[in-house]
């Protein structure tokens, strides 16, 4: 399940997801690699604040394709 409220040290594989579903939904891509793991949880918090009741289904078209492209580079910097 995931957490919403994890600190930066308690993210998990689930939570880095969500934060790149959630940039996905918002710009249309996975967070980039230059992104610090304090970065990555301000996305997930602050975006999920933004989308709250304020999403269409179709924003998240494309993603699990793109994830599965990109993840294994990002759960290898973010995941601990």
């Amino acid at each position: 399940m995931i957490n919403y409220q994890a600190s930066s040290e308690e993210m998990t594989s689930e939570e880095i997801k969500e934060a790149n579903r959630l940039m996905w939904a918002v710009k249309g891509m996975l967070i980039p690699l230059g992104y610090s793991r304090d970065d990555v949880n301000s996305t997930l918090k602050g975006y999920f604040k933004r989308l709250w009741c304020n999403c269409d289904p179709s924003q998240f078209d494309g993603f699990e394709e793109a994830w599965e492209l990109g993840k294994e580079e990002r759960l290898k910097k973010w995941e601990k």
